[in-house]
């Protein structure tokens, strides 16, 4: 047995190496321990992560490095998403990413900051060529940081194919992990298809691992009754060396009496696709409850292209006992397994279908479709569900403090959206301006149209028409007015607008632009006191102006 196992291990070792073999080999973009916050593949809210989160000891300011040749191809500065992050183009037909940087290196800085000056924008996205910024293996181009969208100071790292842009494993291009930790199984779900029936509570059996040392997992029972065609979830996730974060999982495969039918594998994917994450998971039961179970059904319209075997349903009848297993494996080759028992049981006697009512519009074979309910218009483009639906769509009392007649109950947001919906409302009778109203579902804004106020949001739920006549708010941090400034500060102001949110804002000094960094998720605004403060006295002035046009302003004169 210990002989067959060593040739085993060999044979595993030897794949890797074949595997690592078809892709170039970098060394790290960090010159400290890498330990991982986050996979590649991660599910994360209606996206797949498209690299690795590298830790940073919970700290900023880690210098960052170029793993090969080439040159930097783009440059990107954002208040979200990927906040300071830079894109290498190299020789070999791969592309690096570098996110969430506090710092570019001097060059980078100076440069995007002439664009940032140009532009009078602190948000740049900055395609280059070839012949701009050149870079060598082990050049230095910042600093990690926070940046963007990121919940805690680390690195995002990704590699992509050039020519696709499809985000490819970094593991596969030498990124050296520590892991021996095998994946852990939380949570199985069994699910009836069509007029199929199972014995048994639905979702979340409780699953303990026993001792056996390949990480075999048990449940509190593992026989199961059923009849008919049956689907299934699993929730899982994978821990590494010296690290808490549990991310996700490299492979996930499904056998039925050692046949595999469901194979997943995180090796790439397009941004094209990334959405189809909602139709991967059980997506109603994550928006209750917060637990993503990876289905082994595939919708109609997923297209999806991680699948490698599929679909994972299995019929039973009466008499039949089908051996299932789960086999969830990280990039480690760690492996942890489940078993359970399907036994077929008599089909009881089905109570009929329930006859929807009217209120009801069917969205079948990804056809473009429309709801009209008087006041408000909801326009559905081709492919925006992942299978057929009905979808519920009525008119509803209006909510207190909410500046509409009616609200509009369109479908649920359990129901996910692979693309955006248009959804139209007509401000009350007798209202004549319209120019603060908009409509609102959890963060949605929308614009005018005909009469109509208009949204394109991929959120279904209770659609209201709200109104925003509140200016933004601003409040000074560090300084006080009328104050002085030494020539080493910054200005740092707090900015918010509870109700359409900020669309933009403008600092100047001395009535000359002038650039601060603007930092969303802590609402902070920051200005580095730089040569446009003179010595003496200097006007300050802060314009922010929201999504419906309301415009805040502070004034003040600071001494030098």
């Amino acid at each position: 047995m210990k002989f067959k196992l060593l040739i085993l291990n060999v044979l595993f070792s030897l794949v890797l190496y074949s595997q690592d073999e078809l892709y170039p080999q970098y060394p790290h973009p960090v010159k400290i321990p890498v330990f991982l916050s986050a996979t590649f593949g991660e599910l994360r809210n209606n996206a797949f992560h498209a690299g690795v989160d590298i830790k940073t000891q919970g700290v900023e300011g880690k210098e960052v490095f170029a793993v090969a040749d080439g040159y930097v191809s783009r440059i990107g500065v954002s208040p979200f998403g990927y906040g300071k992050v830079v894109y290498i183009t190299h020789n070999d037909g791969y592309t690096s990413v570098y996110a969430h940087l506090s710092k570019f290196n001097q060059k980078l800085t100076d440069y995007v900051r002439s664009k940032q000056y140009e532009e009078r924008s602190f948000a740049q996205n900055i395609i280059l060529d070839e012949n701009v910024f050149p870079v060598k293996r082990g050049d230095y181009l910042g600093l990690t940081g926070n940046s963007g969208s990121s919940g805690g100071p680390h690195l995002h790292y990704e590699i992509r194919d050039t020519e696709t842009q499809e985000p490819l494993n970094p593991m596969y291009f030498g990124l050296k992990v520590r892991d021996t930790k095998r994946p852990s199984i939380k949570a199985l779900a069994i699910y009836p298809l069509d007029n199929s029936v199972v014995r048994m509570a639905i979702l979340m059996k409780t699953i303990n691992p026993d001792s056996d040392p390949i990480n075999k997992y048990i449940l509190d029972n593992s026989t199961f009754k059923a009849n008919g065609s049956i689907a299934f979830g699993i929730n899982v996730h994978d821990m590494a060396d010296g690290s808490y974060n549990k991310n996700g999982v490299y492979s996930i495969e499904l056998y039925a009496d050692d046949e595999l039918i469901f194979n997943i594998k995180s090796d790439k994917y397009s941004y094209n696709e990334t959405r189809y994450i909602n139709s991967l998971i059980d997506y109603s039961y994550y928006i209750k409850e917060k637990e993503r179970f990876i289905r082994t059904e595939i919708d109609e319209f997923n297209k999806l292209s991680i699948y490698e075997k599929a679909n994972g349903i299995v019929n039973i009848q009466e008499g039949d006992t089908i051996k299932m297993s789960f086999i969830v494996k990280d990039y480690s080759n760690n492996k942890s397994v489940l078993n359970f028992t399907l036994i077929g049981s008599e089909l009881p006697e089905l109570e009929p279908k329930e006859i929807l009512p009217r209120s009801y519009y069917r969205i079948f074979d990804g056809n473009p479709s429309s709801i009209n309910l008087d006041a408000c218009e909801v326009e559905i483009p081709e492919f925006a569900f992942y299978r057929d639906e009905y979808v519920k769509a009525v008119q509803i009392d209006t909510i207190d403090n909410i500046f509409s007649e009616y609200a509009y109950q369109i479908g649920s947001e359990e129901i996910p959206l692979h693309k955006k919906i248009n959804v139209r409302i007509k401000p009350p009778k007798g209202y004549d301006d319209d120019s603060t109203l908009y409509v609102a579902i959890i963060n949605e804004n929308g614009e005018r149209t005909f009469g109509f106020i208009q949204s394109r949001t991929n959120v279904l739920g209770v659609f209201i028409l709200s109104k925003d006549t509140i200016k933004p708010n601003i409040k000074p941090l560090n300084f006080r007015t009328d104050s002085s400034i030494s020539e080493n500060w910054s200005l740092r102001f707090e900015i918010e607008d509870k109700d359409s949110g900020i669309a933009k804002y403008d600092l100047y000094v001395n009535d000359e632009w002038v650039l601060a960094d603007y930092d969303a998720k802590n609402k902070l605004l920051i200005y580095q006191v730089d040569s446009h403060i003179k010595k003496g006295d200097n006007n300050i002035k802060l314009i922010v102006t929201d999504m419906m046009g309301n415009e805040a302003v502070y004034n003040t004169n600071l001494q030098r």
